[in-house]
């Protein structure tokens, strides 16, 4: 199998299944929303990105550590596996302690302390969990992770819904979380250990003393980056209330749905920029231009289209009940086609080792989205921290991009979005004169209008539509 083959047969497996999970996932969410109404989702949300604060402490940047080291040398498996399980396993005493001190010294609700505990479990058995995903990545089997995945959030989605009808609530989704996080950890270590790995009991000082230094600030990035993702809804919970806070996340979802695809293409990608950088940097240049080409491609008008249908995909999603969403929403909508971009750019950055200053530029942003939402949630609520969102990833989109011009990564960005940008005002026009038909025919006829004009403007180029077709052909 060519690299080509094998980048698309990894983007493809990888994209298949977390496309399947993440609809899995927001039918859950949904169906959460609507059996246990806007407070009791907004306490579901809270206890969900609160114990994801604590958790990512388990992280420390070795994730992407083992997919870009691992893949330039595949003997290197075995010595960063265990190590950093041992790493996780320790770490996970501290941070669940922590996780118990921090809700006893706050005084929460005895039912918030328990789905915090339940919630607690979860991640930390997913985060080893990932240790497994990440190398299955670093091999290049992204199939592996695939199966694993769509079969766990099947389990997950299916079992949960069962608990809602059967009127468990809050404590029986908790339940099944856990669950599903131990069934998914036992297939991945059986998976690694026949097919790629052994890991052993082992813990070498000297492992983390040569990685730590440049572990730590991709941790910063990551740690940084999901600050001003989530105190929002942090901030939300202690500031406004429970019900707004469902609000608010009931539209994040849906645009969190989209953010697997990104990120699960970049990674796909990541093993081959890391190796392309240290041989050629035009090459890295092309691969994040054609990434960044494919992203803006499609982050253009699902952003467009959210923006436009805000109101009825919270109607169809939620009920009238969420009509407090609609508003978030739109705006939200804009952190779709910025994620898309921004994502595609740290990729590149990280492949190319400036993982240091983008640990910069995360904390600043961080800073930044704290100080806009203890400005803007008092005057304007849920609204408020939906701006101070969307300021925080368009600026540090903007830093990102001056990156790569000072590091000989510049790419014509201008000339990039001239033909998408064509082809979506068109899509625009349409949805705005037709905007009281179905949903789903407005879906449809808009994606064909898009993609219809932006091929009759030749939008990809000869060697983008064969890499397409190649693409097709393999899944034949």
């Amino acid at each position: 199998m060519d690299t080509t083959q094998k980048i698309v047969k990894n983007i493809f497996s990888l994209f298949v299944g977390n496309l399947v999970s993440a609809i899995l996932a927001l039918i859950l969410s949904i169906y959460i929303a609507r059996f246990l109404g806007d407070v009791l989702f907004g306490r579901y949300s809270f206890v969900v990105t609160f114990v994801a604060l604590f958790s990512y402490f388990l992280d420390l940047g070795y994730e992407t550590l083992i997919i870009r080291d691992v893949a330039k040398d595949k003997s290197k498996a075995s010595c960063y596996l265990s190590n950093i399980i041992s790493m996780r396993t320790v770490i996970s005493v501290f941070i669940f302690t922590m996780i118990f001190l921090f809700v006893n010294i706050l005084d929460f609700p005895e039912n918030v302390k328990i789905l915090i505990y339940l919630f607690g479990f979860s991640q930390i058995i997913i985060s080893l969990t990932n240790v497994f995903r990440v190398t299955f990545r670093a091999f290049e089997k992204m199939e592996y992770e695939a199966g694993v995945s769509i079969f766990s959030n099947i389990v997950r989605c299916s079992l949960g819904l069962l608990m809602l009808f059967l009127g468990y609530g809050l404590i029986g989704i908790s339940l099944i979380f856990l669950y599903s996080a131990i069934i998914e950890f036992i297939i991945s270590f059986l998976i690694c250990e026949k097919k790629f790995v052994r890991t052993k009991s082992q813990f070498d000082l000297n492992f983390f003393k040569d990685t730590i230094k440049t572990a730590l600030p991709i941790f910063a990035v990551g740690i940084f980056g999901l600050i001003y993702v989530k105190i929002d809804t942090i901030m939300l919970a202690f500031m406004v209330g429970e019900a707004v806070v469902g609000w608010y996340n009931a539209a994040y979802t849906i645009i969190l749905g989209f953010s697997p695809i990104p990120q699960l293409f970049m990674m796909a990608l990541l093993p081959f920029m890391s190796y392309t950088y240290v041989k050629s940097r035009d090459s890295l240049r092309d691969v994040y231009e054609k990434s960044f080409k494919f992203l803006m491609v499609f982050g253009l008008p699902i952003t467009v289209g959210i923006f436009l249908l805000a109101d009825k995909f919270v109607i169809l999603f939620y009920g009238e009940e969420f009509l407090n969403s609609v508003t978030v929403l739109r705006i939200l909508s804009w952190d779709i086609l910025l994620k898309f971009l921004y994502l595609c750019t740290w990729f590149v950055l990280i492949s190319a080792n400036k993982q240091k200053n983008l640990a910069i530029i995360a904390g600043g942003g961080a800073f930044l989205n704290i100080m806009l939402n203890l400005f803007l949630i008092p005057k304007y609520s849920l609204v408020g921290a939906a701006i101070a969102t969307i300021i925080t990833e368009a600026i540090i989109l903007l830093l990102y991009l001056y990156l790569t011009f000072v590091n000989d990564l510049k790419i014509s960005i201008k000339k990039i979005f001239i033909k998408p940008l064509v082809a979506c005002t068109a899509m625009t026009i349409f949805i705005y004169f037709f905007s009281n038909q179905n949903l789903y025919l407005l879906i449809i006829v808009s994606a064909i209008i898009y993609f219809g004009i932006f091929f009759v403007l030749k939008g990809f180029s000869k060697d983008e539509i064969i890499l397409i077709k190649n693409l097709i052909k393999k899944q034949e």
